[in-house]
Order: structure tokens, then C-alpha cells, then sequence
């Protein structure tokens, strides 16, 4: 999700994050238990002031 940057920075970006967080994650877990992260090389780390994943190839089974 892109909510901005600067002065329009979206104010309930937080929000959404922790709705996903809060909400979509255990149904995702729910559904797909075998969840695996292929080769876990592949997953990119970046980030300022906040370091985080910017993609996480998955595998659904």
C-alpha cells in the first residue's frame, strides 16, 4: 500500500498497517498452514528509520 510522503503523508497509514497486521495475517495463516518462504536470500531488507522487508517471495501450499 503507498499512503504518501512528506506533508500529504496519509494520517491513518498505521491504522491500515495494524489492520493488517491485526486481521489479514492469522486468516492468510489460517488458510494456508504450509507457508514457506522458498529461499529465504530472496527476501529484501531495506529501510530508513524503520528496517523492514520490501518483498517476501512465498510459496502457498
Amino acid at each position: 500500500q503507498a499512503f504518501g510522503n512528506g506533508p500529504h503523508f496519509c494520517q491513518g497509514s498505521h491504522v491500515a498497517r495494524r489492520a493488517v497486521a491485526d486481521v489479514m495475517l492469522p486468516i492468510l495463516f489460517d488458510k494456508f498452514p504450509n507457508m514457506s518462504i522458498p529461499n529465504r536470500d530472496d527476501v529484501i531488507w531495506r529501510g530508513f528509520g524503520f528496517r523492514g522487508p520490501t518483498q517476501i517471495p512465498i510459496r502457498l501450499q
